[in-house]
């Protein structure tokens, strides 16, 4: 993958690769450099058409370019792609993918080293490294108004097996009020939670 954030080279990646056309393009430019002409003539397709395609490929980081005057050469810069799948290929590189975007590079190590995939190992000692881990199981909770306790134990439990401790924790960490056995997003919950939906996290 490229020095840029994760998340957004793999988006672009794959939607290069998301057209019947251009898959038979990089088919045809798997073993060997082919120019447009080439690509034209052997998919089907006019050289605009072509020329329309590589741009998509190029920008997405599949290609490579060789010069040999008056042509451009394209091949299928297969490392490229190969780290794209490894980096979807596992439960666990897919949930590290999606935590790791837009977040500081002490929250990244904090959540892959208290985080196994899915399941939290264990809730920090440290009050910096718990909030990290706490925010985090806040987003992945599923949208409510409000969550009635056992409603809320058992979303927690997807994560971690001590609801009581987590519970206790939002709500020592003012990311939750409680009133009469409900549960709803505090102020600073609210926060956190927002920060997604913006996409600003």
């Amino acid at each position: 993958m490229t020095a840029e954030e994760p998340m957004p080279a793999l988006v672009r990646l794959f939607k290069g690769l998301a057209d019947p056309t251009r898959l038979r393009m990089i088919a045809a430019m798997v073993d060997r450099p082919r120019c447009g002409q080439d690509l034209a003539a052997e998919v089907g397709v006019s050289p605009a058409t072509v020329s329309h395609h590589l741009r998509v490929l190029t920008e997405a980081g599949l290609l490579r370019e060789t010069r040999q005057a008056p042509y451009v050469f394209y091949q299928l810069d297969l490392e490229q792609l190969q780290d794209a799948v490894k980096a979807v290929s596992s439960p666990k590189r897919v949930r590290e993918l999606a935590t790791s975007a837009p977040v500081d590079d002490e929250t990244r190590d904090v959540l892959r080293a208290f985080f196994d995939g899915p399941r939290l190992l264990s809730l920090p000692a440290q009050r910096r490294k718990k909030d990290i881990v706490l925010e985090e199981m806040l987003r992945r909770l599923p949208r409510r108004r409000e969550y009635k306790e056992a409603e809320l134990n058992r979303f927690i439990e997807v994560t971690h097996p001590d609801f009581c401790t987590v519970r206790r924790e939002w709500s020592m960490g003012r990311y939750m009020e409680r009133t009469a056995g409900v549960y709803k997003l505090a102020e600073r919950g609210r926060a956190v939670v927002d920060a997604v939906v913006r996409g600003t996290r």
